[in-house]
């Protein structure tokens, strides 16, 4: 048995082969383990069939997974940029990394990296695991100055964006509000399709989205919304 109660090496070995080869399917959550963990623990199970002189010795186990190898410094889920498949990590469905969680723990103070399967192509579509997430600068309308980033998937909706930026801004679910798109021309695009994905609309890295909250006499801020023509920001 290796440490930690962790099931029988064999079935180790078995159980994550056989995971690894899981088909992937839309909507469905992966996780990113750092390739050097992996290599480590590969030995230490005799996961090759032509390097299993180490398996089961003391002086390979992996230990916690550690993922700080992908990770930015000081940010627990922020990815170094460039990052490639296989080379720098690979890449588990749900049960396999659940299972590596309970036989080997997660570093302490790090967190899961985990990344959702999205469908891709106009035309011809197949599913990738969406790796790196698309950054959005979200603030109100009443203060632009006050900036918030977070990353979403290109699978998440314009209705999961809002719900976001109305708990980042403490705005209360009875308070009527509508979704623009900024631009550097200071040109506003109302978003006002809930169920699009950010895909869909088109949102892209660093894209900076404002919500507006209507006003108590019944009026917006920015006047009425002309959904085919930007608005010009008023002075």
């Amino acid at each position: 048995m290796a440490e930690g109660g962790a099931a029988d090496l064999d079935i180790q070995r078995s159980d994550i082969a056989s995971l690894l080869k899981t088909s992937l399917r839309k909507g469905d959550t992966w996780y990113l383990v750092d390739s050097r963990w992996f290599k480590q623990w590969k030995k230490y199970v005799g996961f090759d069939s032509w390097d299993k002189y180490q398996m089961g010795d003391q002086n390979v186990y992996p230990g916690p997974i550690d993922n700080s190898g992908l990770l930015k410094d000081g940010d627990a889920q922020s990815l170094k940029e460039h990052l490639i498949d296989e080379l720098d990590y690979i890449l588990l469905p749900t049960e396999g990394w659940n299972k590596l969680v309970s036989w080997y723990t997660l570093m302490e103070g790090q967190e899961p990296i985990a990344r959702k399967v999205v469908e891709q192509g106009m035309f011809v579509k197949h599913c990738k695991v969406e790796v790196y997430l698309t950054e959005l600068k979200l603030c109100e309308n009443g203060n632009m100055n006050n900036v918030v980033t977070r990353r979403f998937s290109k699978a998440d909706t314009i209705d999961t964006i809002e719900k976001e930026i109305r708990k980042i801004f403490n705005i209360p679910d009875e308070k009527e509000t509508r979704l623009w798109n900024k631009y550097m021309s200071n040109t506003f695009e109302p978003l006002n399709k809930p169920d699009s994905t950010i895909q869909d609309a088109g949102l892209y890295q660093g894209q900076v989205l404002v919500i507006e909250q209507k006003n108590e006499d019944g009026t917006w801020p920015r006047g009425p919304s002309t959904p085919k023509k930007p608005l010009e920001q008023s002075c």
